[in-house]
């Protein structure tokens, strides 16, 4: 490999590394690192904020409902149906990826802080997540 091309790749996120790699896989099944893809809690806000424009909501406001845990359950389920929205109305992967994430911190959330199963799959069956 030439000088050029390692330093095209130093510059590369991880993100996009990460895709570059999955294009040379044979695998079909790559598991899905939201959290790569999203970056962090700082972009992840952003990234939902830019979602919601025109919506007047915030991502970072949608994260602090979901994280509290004096947020009621019927919120938390309202804002799991955005999360699914944003998720199927996503432009590129990161922003599906914190629409995905989001969608799975509402159902987290509602069963750890108020012990409600907000989802239509069994909590055992995402224990993975």
């Amino acid at each position: 490999m030439s000088d050029i091309e390692i330093s095209m790749l130093d510059r590369c996120t991880s993100w996009q590394l990460k895709e570059l790699l999955a294009l040379a896989s044979t695998d079909d099944k790559t598991t899905r690192n939201w959290l790569l893809e999203v970056g962090d809690l700082e972009q992840m806000a952003s990234l939902l904020t830019e979602m919601c424009a025109g919506t007047g909501q915030s991502g970072g406001a949608l994260l602090q409902a979901v994280c509290s845990p004096e947020t009621p359950v019927d919120a938390v389920v309202a804002i799991k149906s955005t999360a699914k929205r944003l998720a199927v109305a996503a432009d590129d992967p990161r922003q599906k990826a914190a629409a995905t994430l989001l969608y799975h911190l509402t159902v987290a959330a509602a069963q750890g802080h108020q012990a409600r199963n907000i989802s239509s799959k069994d909590p055992g069956e995402r224990l993975d997540l």
